[in-house]
């Protein structure tokens, strides 16, 4: 039987509403020279609703300047309170073989009632469509929408497809049934909800169906906020309204019942932390063997020669010296270092160099992996002492003294990769 992975909601956060500007403005000024991906759209989005505070500045590029445009400068915001979770690929999609079932959403959005007693819930995928042209079938896989609606069912929520409304010139808007938000940057983003899509290309056995009527069946993603003013409800109220215009039964979830998840990145501070990335191993007949990019490299002595160069004190204490503490080694060891974090995120493995030799081998703890942003981006991580008898010891400290081996005696690099 497959399962939904845990509880993916997390604690709402004070968040402001997209206007639905930004997408709008670089959909067009980006038209000319490059498509946009779907993702660098839903970064956009997720910023936005995250509490961001940006603006797109450039003039209308069908516009001759200075001639004004009331087209280009025409969205509203409005003030919202929410909390949003991005949801990692693992939980997107699922892992079937290992009984894990998707969700489906690229994210979700949940906003609870002032008095807690409430929340309401909204999980969302977010795809592209042009005006003009159809949306096939194959570019909404009946797998995931099955997930989408399933999951939704699941946590207490309801499922809709957010779409990137195109259009060839800034000057044409798209038709929705909201009759407030018309501009064509208030159209821009339309959200459909996802029985509507069902029905079509599940019930109705059609291989796609025209983007135009999609945008008509939707409403603009300001509408989360009321398409009209209404003084005195509440960001729950009005998200609730909305909600129930598609699904006139659905009642908002107890908070109470969701758990804390792992975002895909957790900020602590001035501290990032990266989603982690399955470590690749290779099986041969002696046993297991190290992969290649699994093992860092560090220079104490270089780290250090730096250190004592870039201070103005020369009571820098050394990361290595006879007689050094067991756990200082290690720390020293963890961080800070300046590495690629396509790279970092693959290390499994720390051989610690010093005055010619390997002097500790250690293993990275699973999910240790941090960014300081507060060390100008430097890595760190959490290590375990390597059993000195083990395989992979004999493996890391051959590797890496084969490495240094091959080094230029000019190179001046403090970590490498064996």
């Amino acid at each position: 039987m497959s399962e939904f992975p845990a509880e993916i909601f997390v604690d709402p956060i004070a968040a402001r509403r997209l206007s639905c500007q930004s997408v709008y403005r670089l959909q067009h000024l980006g038209a000319r020279l490059f498509p946009w991906q779907e993702e660098t759209f839903t970064e956009i989005l997720l910023g936005h609703l995250t509490g961001v505070d940006y603006r797109i500045d450039a003039p209308c590029p069908d516009c001759v300047p200075p001639r004004g445009c009331t087209s280009w400068g025409s969205a509203t915001q409005a003030a919202g309170s929410g909390g949003l979770r991005l949801l990692t690929r693992p939980e997107e999609g699922g892992n079937r073989a290992r009984g894990r079932r998707g969700v489906g959403a690229d994210f979700i959005y949940s906003v609870q009632d002032p008095s807690g007693a409430g929340e309401v819930r909204l999980l969302i995928q977010a795809k592209r469509a042009r005006q003009g042209e159809p949306i096939k079938s194959a570019a909404l896989p009946s797998a995931q929408r099955a997930d989408l609606q399933d999951a939704a069912e699941h946590f207490g929520a309801t499922a809709y497809y957010l779409f990137y409304a195109e259009s060839e010139s800034a000057h044409v808007g798209h038709l929705t049934r909201c009759a407030e938000h018309t501009s064509p940057s208030d159209t821009s983003i339309v959200i459909v909800p996802a029985q509507v899509l069902t029905r079509a290309f599940d019930e109705e056995k059609r291989g796609s169906i025209a983007a135009d009527l999609v945008f008509a069946l939707g409403r603009t993603l300001l509408c989360l906020d009321g398409c009209a003013p209404a003084p005195g409800l509440s960001a729950f109220d009005r998200v609730l309204g909305f909600v129930r215009e598609d699904n006139p039964g659905y009642q908002p979830v107890d908070p109470a019942t969701r758990l804390p998840g792992t975002p895909a990145v957790t900020v602590i501070g001035t501290r990032a932390k990266p989603p982690r990335r399955p470590p690749s191993r290779r099986v041969t007949r002696a046993g297991h063997q190290v992969g290649d990019g699994e093992i860092l490299w560090v220079d104490l002595s270089a780290a250090d020669r730096w250190a004592q160069a870039g201070s103005s004190s020369p009571m820098t204490e050394r990361s290595w010296y006879d007689g050094v503490d067991a756990d200082r080694l290690r720390e020293r060891t963890s961080k800070y270092w300046r590495l690629a974090l396509h790279r970092a995120v693959a290390v499994r493995y720390v051989a610690a160099w010093a005055e010619g030799e390997v002097r500790a081998v250690y293993r990275v703890l699973d999910d240790s992996l941090v960014i300081h942003h507060d060390h100008g981006g430097k890595i760190s991580f959490e290590l375990a002492h390597l059993d000195p008898t083990s395989s992979i010891h004999a493996q890391v400290r051959r590797r890496a003294e084969t490495y240094q081996s091959a080094r230029s005696p000019r190179a001046r690099n403090v970590v490498g990769y064996p």
